[in-house]
């Protein structure tokens, strides 16, 4: 049952990255997705690219766990991993945006919002955050068995 819980988290999580990573990639070349303002998706090539890796690494978790192999928790939370580390850089970079605006004051940050500085990876980290604090006492139980 347990596994079965993270096969739907991940193949969730993993859809929602590839996705928003397209989005990000084909905005990143200029192609407007209709999508990009409603969902606050920038264009940038190679943080979609990111994202589509960290969606592979889920979609792959997903496949191994609906095929029974135990192994596939491991994916789930490398996926995880990855996700917070990339939630943890955009934190630390609308942390950066907001002491331009406060504290220093710069003109470049003139009309700045804080939804201005809202990324996917913040949004998307949040998912990860839940998975992690409902699994984080079998983290390390379940790696060292893996």
């Amino acid at each position: 049952m347990a596994n079965t819980n993270k096969m739907i988290f991940a193949m969730v999580a993993g859809i929602l990255y590839v996705v928003f990573g397209i989005l990000k990639m084909l905005e990143g070349f200029g192609i407007e997705t209709g999508l990009a303002g409603s969902l606050l998706i920038p264009g940038d090539f190679f943080g979609g690219f990111c994202f589509v890796v960290i969606g592979a690494v889920f979609l792959y978790a997903g496949k191994e766990l609906s095929a029974g192999v135990h192994m596939g928790v491991s994916y789930v939370y490398v996926g995880i991993l990855m996700s917070l580390v990339f939630m943890a850089v955009y934190l630390l970079v609308m942390g950066s945006d907001i002491l331009m605006f406060y504290v220093v004051k710069s003109e470049d940050y003139e009309g700045w919002r804080i939804i201005d500085s809202m990324r996917p990876g913040i949004y998307l980290g949040l998912l990860s955050l839940i998975g992690y604090f409902f699994w984080k006492d079998r983290f390390t139980t379940e790696m060292t068995k893996a």
